[in-house]
């Protein structure tokens, strides 16, 4: 009887072992990823632009930052008086638009005074790691290929051409001036030519006034 009672006891135990839960704990650690939109442009230099004509060969030839020849875009050969750099941050594809805020310059002295926005052009260069025609892509230059003229704005300047690399990148991927020029009645195979007539051979000739306007940039994600 006792060697029974003994063996219900060691039964009973062995039981008891069986059904026991292993001890666990548990703790959280929130774990977030904030991708915050990066969206900048920065006008590094060039960011007021005066042409002043004071001679007869001013009005006949123009005034230009390119020293080369029309339509080349070589900043490292032109006048620093008409040149704008700006770059641009973007952790995202990204387009540039621009242009006049005015439809015409607007004589300070008399604002009954105006002068056509197509007196005034540009070329376009990519100095940074993005360049036209891979990355990045600029009707109004045709990929910084030809002298445009100035238009109202808005006017895509700059866009993602649908690479797989895109546009979004640091300032040393998007980097670019812009090569003004006044009055040198360059045109090309651009959409927007400048005026082909100096503004010497203009009729009715210009009225002398300084005339303004403001060239907006505008940056957007896409």
């Amino acid at each position: 009887m006792k060697k029974l009672a003994y063996l219900i006891i060691a039964f009973l135990g062995f039981g008891s072992v069986a059904n026991a839960q292993a001890v666990r704990d548990r703790n959280v650690i929130p774990l977030a990823v904030n991708l915050n939109q990066v969206l900048r442009m920065s006008i590094t230099d060039g960011g007021n632009i005066e042409f002043t004509f004071n001679s007869i060969d001013d009005y006949r030839f123009g005034l230009s930052g390119d020293a080369g020849t029309s339509g080349s875009a070589n900043p490292a050969t032109s006048d620093p008086m008409y040149l704008s750099n700006f770059i641009i941050a973007s952790s995202t594809r990204w387009e540039l638009s621009y242009g006049s805020e005015e439809a015409t310059f607007i004589g300070t002295d008399n604002p009954a005074n105006t002068l056509t926005l197509d007196n005034v052009g540009f070329t376009l260069v990519s100095n940074g790691v993005h360049v036209f025609g891979t990355e990045i892509t600029s009707a109004p230059t045709v990929d910084g290929t030809e002298v445009s003229a100035l238009e109202q704005f808005p006017i895509v300047l700059i866009t993602d051409n649908g690479d797989p690399l895109s546009s979004a990148g640091d300032v040393l991927d998007n980097d670019f001036t812009i090569i003004w020029r006044c009055g040198t009645a360059e045109v090309g195979a651009a959409p927007a030519t400048m005026n082909p007539v100096v503004l010497l051979e203009q009729n009715p000739s210009p009225t002398p006034d300084r005339y303004v306007t403001n060239v907006l940039f505008e940056l957007a994600a896409l």
